[in-house]
């Protein structure tokens, strides 16, 4: 099997095995159809494909939903509509999605610090961004070894997009803790599809455009389809938005300005001054103690940065006879990615000897420091990489005699990430062009512009390169069918094999401009079996008032890792349905996540010199994190369980409403990236991982011994005596929580007249109850509505208006307010509920035959009343936010854009 791309783009995929669920407004709970339900309410009808199996998410023997849970159903439709550019995105306007640790746009929570190639995942309730099972078609996706960006599938090649927020490692194994997203790919596209998009903000800051085709056939025997997408996604500098400013008192805010400036500022004898713009020997006693140059911490720095995706995926299939049949899906993605950084700045030992040295009236030493920033002297920083997979899966399905059904799956995928970063500073030449006495091989401490551009060059030469690569082959035996009938239907047990094989390479070069990549091998190995049982009690056949339907289910499932130990995970669901109109229904199971290989080993040992937000309020605090590996490292267990009802009291009207308990054991807790951590620190106590004054120069100095670099920042000085914050950033069994709360969906569809309907949807998550413990012997704290915690509720409502050739949608998402704890006292954050309008035009209705047919024309303006970020009284920091919640808050403001789409 070879690498290919172009390979890839030709792969034929798997057979659509099930009818289309029912299209509701987005999002929805899903009522999946079966052979004796009405077609449901749609823009367009339900086409049959070639077998009337219907594949659900969350189960793998109902017919129907998941017994016990619900299925929110992303649909054709409701992707096509949401305007979003990646499926990413259209997941994210899900009000139980949390856009917590593994973000493009926010690395400062649990996970962030993994995320180095800028991608998104799925982090449903904020329960972790590792927590929630990414699947393609029902099988596991090849990732990075940490998590799976959905956006590796064009939008043009997605039929539906399934998520249960519920407990499933009985079913789908690790991972699956929060719950499970199904990214089905498309199989019923008979025909052409293409579009084009461009959007932009208001001012001209940011931009984006897509484009892509999608082209399927459906056959008496089988089907084809190849869907193939770019998008453009432009960065959004700090600099355009007035609030990502260190100086944040216009806001009612704090002074986080920090003294490495252009001019900086000198230090000697206990005494600082403020440089002038100019300072040479001919002014040296233009200066006065106890002055200071103030200036932003992180100038021209990105808020998410620019991403460039290339995508294709196909599906096909074939029916060799009437009882067997292949099929196959595949898909190729590489995201490329370029984030420019802050602006370095440092503390400079300057000696007399500089050929630029000044002394100051009364200086008799040898040297003295000046705190600097380079800005006018290079540009700022840049980070430059990208994240490239692909995967296939052929499957074989054999029907078997009494109903029963062999599936066999094999799919094999490669990945490959990588960030560098090739511009850090060379602290050896830097303290060799201080030192130097030549004009032409010197720095200027003073910002004259006097140092030559090839000093400039030797001084920013080092590179950091974090590649990783990886191979998964997976293997899959299963069956199902009935076991025998009772009166309200079959008894149907499904069962099977599953077999992981995962190779990762972590790679890294750290220094000199010719320092090799090294790698380290990592392999693991799962070996899964599962059984799952379908019980139904009442049906059509026996109903009795009270019992109009009644089923349970039972799965089991029994992991093996070569690394990571054994567990066995049971789950158990009921739907009972005591009239027509409702449906109560209930789950309970276990679940575990293991570490990921990275979590175990580590990305590099290293010290990361970082700006630790001061609860105070004061100027940031340096402090140094140590990443490195952390074998001791185990699975993370939990216990879930739900109670939810499904009512349809009119028609044309569904509600449904979940209430969810999540008891997490053992969870990993990684604060390489939490530059807030220090609000909490009276949580961590005793653990080790928050260290200050002596107990930290004591880590910090026995880490150097062992070998660890100090990166990204310095020691001032060199001298471990200016150590003060020592942060454990390693991945380490801390923490445990319980997370309970109630989900809810609604739709109404109101026919107005011919060709005119008017359909209303509202879906939200509101967490009764989110509490933490940080470490073992720390208490349960209640954490909702907390600065980088889940938020309390989140809801989203959505109308959409149908009338002839044209269409309105308009929707809104409501982000609830919370408390911002990272300083003191703490500060009341508002809401956020931006207003999005689109309105498409169905040309080809107007026009129903020539050219125009199939054609639509669509224009959208995001946030349309232009609501800015709440603000948010944060320092700058370079892993998102400041002045600004990245996790809660869209920095872009209002946004129009324009499409087009057609089909034939």
């Amino acid at each position: 099997m070879t690498k290919a791309n172009s390979g890839l783009a030709n792969c034929i995929g798997r057979l659509a095995v099930g009818v289309s669920l029912a299209a509701l407004a987005f999002p929805h709970a899903a009522q999946a159809q079966t052979a004796d339900d009405p077609a449901p309410a749609s823009d367009e009808p339900v086409q049959a494909l070639p077998s009337s199996e219907i594949v659900v998410t969350g189960s793998r023997v109902s017919n129907g939903a998941p017994v016990g849970a619900t299925a929110i159903v992303i649909g054709r439709d409701d992707i096509t509509d949401s305007g979003a550019v990646t499926i990413d995105r259209v997941i994210k306007e899900l009000p139980q999605n949390f856009d917590l640790g593994v973000s493009e746009n926010s690395r400062g929570q649990a996970g962030g610090s993994g995320n180095i190639v800028y991608g998104n995942t799925v982090n449903l309730r904020g329960i972790g961004p590792y927590a929630t099972l990414v699947l393609i078609d029902g099988h596991r996706v090849v990732n990075n070894g940490r998590s799976t960006d959905p956006s590796v599938l064009p939008t043009l090649g997605v039929e539906r997009v399934e998520v249960v927020a519920n407990g499933a490692s009985a079913i789908y194994g690790s991972d699956a803790v929060a719950g499970v997203v199904n990214l089905l790919p498309r199989r019923n596209l008979d025909g052409v599809e293409a579009f084009a998009r461009y959007g932009a903000s208001e001012d001209g800051a940011f931009d984006e455009w897509s484009a892509g085709a999608a082209l399927g056939k459906v056959f008496d025997r089988g089907q084809v389809m190849v869907a193939y997408e770019h998008v453009y996604r432009s960065n959004l500098s700090g600099d355009d938005r007035d609030f990502f400013t260190s100086d944040q008192r216009p806001f009612g805010g704090n002074d986080y300005r920090i003294t490495g400036c252009a001019p900086g500022n000198l230090s000697y004898g206990g005494n600082t001054y403020a440089l002038p713009d100019r300072y040479t020997q001919g002014n040296a006693g233009d200066i006065t103690a106890g002055t200071v140059n103030l200036c932003d911490s992180n100038p021209g720095q990105d808020l998410f940065p620019q991403q460039q995706y290339n995508s294709v995926n196909a599906t096909g299939s074939y029916e060799l006879t009437d009882w067997l049949e292949f099929s196959v899906d595949g898909f190729y993605s590489k995201r490329k990615f370029r984030r420019i950084g802050s602006v370095i700045n440092t503390r400079l030992t300057v000696p007399s000897s500089n050929a630029f040295f000044v002394t100051p009236p009364g200086f008799t030493g040898d040297s003295y420091t000046i705190d600097y920033s380079f800005i006018n002297d290079v540009p700022p920083t840049q980070t430059t990489g990208f994240a490239e997979s692909w995967q296939v899966a052929p499957e074989l399905r054999v029907q078997l005699p009494f109903d029963w059904e062999l599936n066999t799956l094999v799919s094999y995928g490669e990945t490959s990430d990588f960030s560098g970063g090739y511009d850090g500073l060379n602290r050896g030449a830097l303290t060799a062009a201080l030192a130097s006495s030549d004009p032409e091989t010197a720095l200027d401490p003073y910002g004259l512009g006097r140092t030559s551009q090839s000093v400039l060059d030797g001084l920013f030469d080092q590179i950091f390169l974090a590649p990783t690569k990886g191979q998964l082959t997976f293997y899959e035996a299963s069956a199902n069918g009935p076991l025998f009938a009772l009166p309200a239907g079959d008894i149907m047990l499904a069962a099977g094999y599953e077999r992981q094989e995962f190779d990762a390479q972590l790679g890294l070069a750290r220094g000199n401009p010719d320092t090799p990549i090294t790698f380290r091998e990592f392999d693991r190995k799962v070996d899964s079996f599962y059984g799952e049982m379908l019980i139904p009690i009442f049906g059509p056949a026996n109903a009795i008032p009270g019992f109009q339907q009644l089923k349970i289910t039972a799965a089991v499932r029994h992991d093996s890792y070569s690394d990571a130990g054994k567990t066995t995970n049971p789950q158990f669901g009921i739907d009972w349905r005591p009239v027509d109109m409702l449906t109560l229904r209930g789950s309970y199971g276990t679940s575990f996540r293991a570490p990921t290989i990275p979590e175990i080993y580590g990305n590099s040992s290293a010290l990361f010199g970082q700006s630790y937000q001061n609860p105070d309020g004061g100027p940031p605090l340096l402090g140094f994190a140590q990443s490195g590996a952390n074998t001791d490292l185990g699975p993370e267990t939990a216990t879930t369980w739900s109670v939810g009802a499904d009512l349809d009291p009119l028609d044309n009207l569904r509600l449904s409403v979940t209430y969810f308990d999540v008891a997490y054991d053992n969870q990993v807790s990684a604060n390489l990236s939490n530059l807030a951590i220090l609000a909490s620190e009276d949580q961590y106590a005793g653990t080790g991982v928050i260290l200050r004054g002596q107990d930290a120069r004591d880590r910090v100095q026995a880490l150097i011994d062992q070998g660890y670099a100090v990166l990204n920042q310095p020691i001032p000085g060199g001298d471990i005596e200016n150590v003060e914050l020592f942060i454990d950033g390693r991945s380490l069994n801390l923490g445990k929580s319980i997370t309970r709360g109630i989900d809810f969906n609604m739709r109404y569809l109101m026919e107005l007249g011919v060709d005119d309907r008017l359909t209303l949807s509202a879906s939200g998550t509101y967490l009764t109850e989110y509490k933490v413990a940080v470490a073992p012997a720390a208490d349960l704290l209640d954490q909702r509505n907390l600065i980088f915690q889940p938020l309390k509720f989140k809801a989203r409502v959505a109308a959409n208006w149908d009338h002839g050739p044209m269409s309105v949608r308009v929707a809104a998402t409501h982000v609830g307010g919370y408390q911002n704890i990272a300083i003191t006292p703490s500060e009341k954050v508002g809401s956020f509920t931006p207003v999005d309008l689109a309105v498409t035009w169905r040309v080809g209705d107007s026009f129903p035959a020539g050219p125009m047919e199939g054609l639509e024309l669509i224009g959208e303006v995001r946030n349309l009343f232009d609501q800015d970020p709440p603000y948010v009284n944060i320092a700058p920091g370079p892993n998102g936010s400041g002045g600004y919640d990245a996790s809660a808050a869209n920095p872009i403001g209002r946004q129009f854009a324009i499409g087009a789409r057609i089909s034939f």
